[in-house]
């Protein structure tokens, strides 16, 4: 897709510019400085997924994050025999970033349902990048523990009785 004015409104190319843009708006990189957000923009990548494609299977190891540009995705996790299927993704949606701090494994299976094309970060570029400039991890990790918190509390809300009767404590009690 060309960066021209022809691209439909509201769709981000992968530009530098556009990658940049990006990588400024997402909760995990906030009040991270420009320059590195730049070295990361000029790391990431542009990949295409056509319909009924994976992009990741429940269990594998996550070594990359997605940003979708277009298309639409569908996340799904295998519970014994049953499978749960979530609400569809699409543009603006962002997964994986946990896989770039730690080793981590996928918790569900994500495949394109429509022709996509997302920004991808893979982990051994963040943390060569991370290892050049150490005094991001302070803040990248303080978005992280923001983010779980603002999760956990809306879970919690949702399932207070369920997690008074058996017991769960949460994760910002880790």
């Amino acid at each position: 897709m060309s960066l021209s004015t022809d691209r439909p409104l509201g769709l981000k190319g992968c530009g530098f510019n556009d990658c940049l843009d990006i990588l400024r708006e997402l909760p995990i990189f906030s009040g991270v400085p420009l320059d590195v957000i730049k070295v990361l923009a000029y790391l990431s990548g542009r990949e295409s997924f056509v319909a009924g494609e994976t992009l990741c299977e429940q269990g594998e190891p996550l070594d990359r994050c997605f940003y979708v540009l277009s298309g639409e995705l569908e996340m799904s996790r295998q519970v014994g025999d049953c499978p749960v299927v979530l609400p569809r993704r699409g543009q603006g949606s962002f997964f994986g970033g946990l896989g770039l701090l730690a080793p981590a494994k996928a918790l569900f299976a994500v495949k394109a349902v429509a022709d996509a094309e997302c920004l991808v970060l893979t982990k051994e570029k963040f943390q060569k990048t991370a290892e050049r400039f150490p005094e991001i991890w302070p803040k990248v990790l303080g978005n992280v523990v923001d983010h779980v918190f603002r999760w956990e509390e809306t879970f919690l809300a949702a399932h207070a009785e369920e997690c008074a009767t058996s017991g769960e404590m949460g994760l910002s009690l880790f």
